[in-house]
């Protein structure tokens, strides 16, 4: 199952020419593997009765799903706003490059706007990194929502501004219980210590692939920081790159074959990325196995196996099958927020208020 064929199948919408830099002066450590901000930026927390509004930074939207998130948006107790070019499509596109920068300038800009949820995924958002207006974000902080392709936007906001992004559901997504509260406690009732675990619902599933264990065992905290894995590992070497050193690392992915998952996850320790970690913690990998299409080469090698080898060495702690990633149960991970892995009690907690 690949990304698109995923968000096509189910309610978990993930998921023009090149566009001149406009960017900010980054403010960071530089190091070898990317930057860090140095300030932190957190939007304030989010009321029922909240103008959200919706944008489609990568793919376009299905009517369906469409739909499915003006639903989801009111059961939060949300009110909404989108553009026209919200239903716009161009290719694999949500419209022009150009088309899906000024939504996403006219969110931010909006006063009356109080957050901004992707409805969806797909491809198409690192194209628009160069032609962020970041100080226009840095002037107007808003809680900023979505995952999969969404990565590249969390990623390159907060090396230019700081601000505080959120790694969780899309707009379209299946809003379960788990999904919902997970998001209410950190966005709208801005708890300052919460605790991660497993969906209950997940850990009932005898599937491989959503089973939780650990890769190499440990307690560690440091900042938040990640994302798709096949979005994190693009970014590496770009001006957009993240610095890991001394942080948690969190990482998901959806159909890749293990082959795959091994290139990823090479390229990031090859650029030294993962063995400056304090920790990781891996999401659910789903249909991430072998697949009659890939290449023959010899022996059969599952996902569990290509994590271990790759990520049991590390000397830090490593903890496979949390519920975020391409599945219907999503916890809201903020980018740059103080926690703690534990994975003797496979969990990990935010240390601190990510909202003000």
């Amino acid at each position: 199952m690949d990304r698109r064929k995923f968000i096509a199948g189910s309610m978990l919408a993930a998921g023009g020419g090149m566009l001149l830099p406009t960017m900010a002066k980054a403010e960071g450590k530089a190091t070898t593997s990317g930057t860090w901000p140095t300030r932190v930026i957190k939007p304030k927390k989010l009321t029922k009765g909240d103008t959200i509004g919706l944008i489609t930074p990568s793919s376009a939207i299905s009517r369906g799903s469409f739909e499915s998130t003006l639903e989801n948006m009111e059961a939060l107790g949300f009110k909404v706003k989108y553009s026209d070019n919200m239903r716009v499509r161009k290719g694999f596109l949500a419209g022009t490059d150009q088309q899906r920068l000024d939504d996403l300038h006219a969110m931010f800009a909006d006063t009356s706007v109080d957050g901004i949820f992707c409805a969806r995924g797909g491809y198409g958002a690192g194209r628009l990194l160069p032609g962020i207006d970041y100080d226009l974000i840095t002037s107007n902080p808003k809680a900023f929502i979505g995952y999969s392709d969404i990565t590249a936007l969390h990623f390159a906001i907060f090396n230019k501004t700081g601000l505080v992004t959120f790694h969780g559901p899309v707009g379209a997504s299946n809003f379960t219980d788990y999904t919902a509260d997970s998001f209410e406690d950190t966005l709208i009732k801005g708890k300052g210590k919460i605790k991660i675990e497993q969906a209950k619902e997940d850990r009932e599933k005898k599937e491989d692939y959503i089973q939780i264990y650990s890769i190499s065992e440990g307690v560690a905290k440091g900042e938040l920081v990640g994302g798709n894995l096949s979005l994190v590992s693009s970014l590496t070497g770009t001006p957009f790159d993240l610095d890991f050193t001394g942080k948690l690392v969190f990482l998901e992915e959806v159909g890749e074959s293990p082959y795959r998952v091994d290139r990823m996850l090479t390229q990031l320790l090859l650029a030294g990325k993962l063995q400056a970690a304090k920790g990781i913690v891996l999401g659910v990998f789903n249909d991430c196995d072998e697949k009659d299409t890939d290449p023959d080469f010899g022996d059969k090698t599952s996902l569990k196996e290509t994590l271990a080898e790759r990520l049991g060495g590390l000397g830090i702690p490593v903890l496979y099958g949390m519920s975020f990633g391409h599945v219907s149960n999503i916890a809201t991970l903020p980018m740059g927020i103080s926690a703690e892995l534990d994975t003797y009690k496979q969990s990990l907690t935010l240390l601190e208020e990510s909202v003000l």
